[in-house]
C-alpha cells in the first residue's frame, strides 16, 4: 500500500531528517530514495540499501521487493518534491530568497549567503544543486530553525523555473541575468528570458518580492508592470544605488538605499574578481538590506567573501596574476571576461579558453563571434582549446590553436609566461583548470 507525504514525513523526521539517495553514502538510519534517471534505477539497489543500514526505503516499484520497511509511493521524485515542499512549510517563520539567471547566480547565492548568515539562522544550496533533484534534497536538509533559505534555480529546457519555485515556495527572488547559455536545450534567448523570469512570475502570483537590476532592460522590461519591484544598480532612479569605485583586479565599491546617501558611504573592497561581479555584489547588499541586516555586517561578510570552486578565484603562479574562471562558460559570460580581460592594466594579458558547449546550431557563430570580439578587444595573446574554436584558426593566425588539454598544456605551459595576467575559462566539460594545475 502506498504511503502519504505526511506519514513519510514523520517519519523522515523521526529518523533526523537523514536521507540519501545514493548507495555509496548510506549512513546508518537514513532513509533511500531510489530515484530513477536514463542510466540508473535506484529501485534496483533498495534491498541493498536495507543491508547498508538504511532505515526505510522509499520505492516505486513492487517488483523491488517489500515488507515493512520499504514505503511503495507512485513516483519517487515527485514524493521527494512533495516533501521537500512539505519541509518548507513547517519551518515557522522562514523566508526563502529564489536566485536564478544565466550568469552569477551561484556567485550571487554565496555573497546572499555569507551576508545573511552574519545575522540570521540562514541555509544556502550547497554548491549548485540546483535542479529537479538538487533543490528538493537542499530543502529537505533544511534545518528546522532555519530562519533564512538561499535557494539557487537553474535551468536548461523551457519552463523549468516554475516548478522549483512550486518546490521551495520563495518569498522574495531576483534574477542575476538572461544570456546565451543552454541554447541547444531552450532553443532562443526568448525562451531563456521567459523561463528565467517564471521566479518573477511567480513572486507576482504569490505576493513575493522581486528585486531586479535597473540596467538589464530585458528585466525591466519583464517587470515594468509589476507593483512592488526593489531595483538596484548604478542609476540614481534605482532603490539600491552602487557605484563601482575599482575594477583592474579585485572589485572596490559603494552602495546605499539612495544616490546622496551612497557618495557619501564607505568603501567595500573585495576579493572578487571582474566588474561583471559588481552586480551580483550589488544584488546581494539590496536583499540583505531588505531583510534588515544590519549594514556594516553587510559589508564586513561582502568583503571576506573569497571566491572558490574555479569561479573567478585570483590565484599567483610562476609570477603571473591567474584569473581561474573555468567553472563554466557561454557567450554571455565569455563576452563579459573578455572585455573585463581587456580593461585590466597589464603588459601582457593572456586569454586561455575551451571550447562552448550547449550552443546547438549556434555553435559555430558564437564561437566566430567571441574570436572577433577578443581581436576587437585588443587580446594580442589567446590559446584556444577545443575543435570548437578550432574551426576557425585560418581566420585568426595570431592566435594559437589546440585541439585537445594535453597538446595545450604540452605546447604552452603556464610556465612560459612571467609577469601575465592570464584569464582561463571555459565550459564545464573541457576543465580548463587543469591548465594551472600539475595534473
Amino acid at each position: 500500500m502506498a504511503v502519504n507525504t505526511e506519514l513519510l514525513y514523520q517519519r523522515l523526521q523521526a529518523q533526523g531528517g537523514a536521507f540519501t539517495t545514493d548507495t555509496r553514502n548510506i549512513r546508518p538510519g537514513d532513509i533511500f530514495f531510489a530515484l530513477k534517471g536514463p542510466s540508473f534505477n535506484g529501485n534496483s539497489f533498495a534491498a541493498q540499501a536495507l543491508e547498508q543500514g538504511a532505515a526505510w526505503v522509499v520505492i516505486d516499484e513492487p517488483q523491488a521487493g517489500l515488507n515493512e520497511r520499504f514505503m511503495l509511493v507512485e513516483d519517487v521524485l515527485e514524493t521527494l518534491q512533495a516533501l521537500a515542499a512539505f519541509h518548507r512549510r513547517a519551518i515557522p517563520g522562514l523566508r526563502v530568497i529564489g536566485i536564478t539567471g544565466s550568469n552569477g547566480k551561484t556567485t550571487t547565492k554565496e555573497l546572499l549567503k555569507v551576508a545573511i548568515a552574519s545575522h540570521y539562522r540562514c541555509w544556502a544550496t550547497p554548491g549548485n544543486l540546483n535542479n529537479h533533484i538538487g533543490v528538493p534534497i537542499t530543502l529537505l536538509r533544511m534545518p528546522l530553525d532555519t530562519e533564512v533559505a538561499v535557494i539557487e534555480m537553474g535551468a536548461n529546457h523551457p519552463g523549468e523555473v516554475m516548478p522549483l519555485c512550486e518546490i521551495a515556495q520563495p518569498d522574495l527572488g531576483v534574477v542575476t541575468s538572461v544570456g546565451k547559455e543552454h541554447l541547444e536545450g531552450f532553443g532562443s534567448l526568448e525562451a531563456i528570458i521567459e523561463t528565467e523570469c517564471e521566479l518573477y512570475k511567480y513572486l507576482a502570483e504569490t505576493g513575493g518580492q522581486a528585486f531586479v537590476h535597473y540596467e538589464n532592460a530585458d528585466l525591466m522590461a519583464y517587470t515594468a508592470k509589476m507593483r512592488s519591484a526593489i531595483y538596484y544598480g548604478e542609476s540614481k532612479e534605482a532603490d539600491c544605488v552602487g557605484r563601482l569605485l575599482d575594477a583592474d583586479w579585485q572589485l572596490r565599491f559603494q552602495w546605499e538605499n539612495s544616490y546622496r546617501l551612497m557618495l557619501r558611504a564607505p568603501q567595500v573592497e573585495t576579493k572578487l574578481y571582474g566588474r561583471y561581479n559588481f552586480v551580483n555584489l550589488l544584488a546581494a547588499a539590496c536583499v540583505a538590506r531588505h531583510l534588515s541586516v544590519p549594514y556594516h555586517k553587510i559589508n564586513e561578510a561582502l568583503a571576506s567573501y573569497e571566491p572558490a570552486n574555479n569561479r573567478s578565484q585570483l590565484l599567483e603562479l610562476h609570477g603571473n596574476r591567474i584569473i581561474l574562471d573555468a567553472y563554466n562558460a557561454n557567450p554571455h559570460s565569455m563576452q563579459a571576461a573578455v572585455e573585463n580581460l581587456a580593461g585590466i592594466r597589464s603588459s601582457q594579458r593572456v586569454a586561455v579558453f575551451g571550447d562552448m558547449f550547449e550552443l546547438g546550431d549556434a555553435a559555430e557563430a558564437e564561437h566566430l563571434a567571441l574570436l572577433t570580439l577578443m581581436q576587437e578587444q585588443g587580446i594580442e595573446e589567446a590559446l584556444l582549446c577545443g575543435p570548437l574554436f578550432g574551426a576557425h584558426a585560418h581566420a585568426f593566425p595570431a592566435y594559437k590553436f589546440y585541439q585537445d588539454l594535453p597538446g595545450l598544456k604540452a605546447a604552452q605551459p603556464l610556465s612560459l609566461f612571467k609577469d601575465a595576467v592570464i584569464l582561463v575559462k571555459g565550459s564545464r566539460g573541457m576543465a580548463m583548470e587543469k591548465y594551472v594545475t600539475s595534473d
